[in-house]
Formats: C-alpha cells, sequence, structure tokens
C-alpha cells in the first residue's frame, strides 16, 4: 500500500519561508485538502503535489531569467 505523506499548511510555509497568506493565495494551485465544513477548517497538501508544483514553478523561473 502506498503511504501518503501530507503536509500542513503551517509546515508548508514555514518550510518555504513564506507567509500563511501566501499559502492561502495558492490554495487552489497546490490542490490541498480540507479537514472539515467550516471556515478555520485544517488544509493539508500532499507532499509529492507540492514537490511536482515547486519544481514546475522554479523550471518556469529559470527559463524566464535566460
Amino acid at each position: 500500500m502506498k503511504e501518503l505523506n501530507f503536509i500542513s499548511k503551517n509546515d508548508l510555509a514555514k518550510s518555504l519561508g513564506i507567509s500563511i497568506s501566501t499559502v492561502d493565495r495558492k490554495l487552489n494551485e497546490l490542490s490541498g485538502v480540507k479537514l472539515g465544513n467550516h471556515r478555520q477548517s485544517r488544509v493539508i497538501f500532499p507532499l509529492d503535489e507540492v514537490k511536482k508544483y515547486l519544481e514546475k514553478h522554479s523550471l518556469r523561473i529559470k527559463k524566464e531569467a535566460t
């Protein structure tokens, strides 16, 4: 069985050195999973999806710089 690894919104912001507000703005792009129906429900992100997003985004920045 495949092990699912997730990271919380707070941990993601800390590990990337960005604010939680920045993570909030990227919720749709990062395919977060909201745990609950309330406004302040916890949001987690699959690590493999976060890695894919960061790889794609960093490649685009490198191409624009050249």
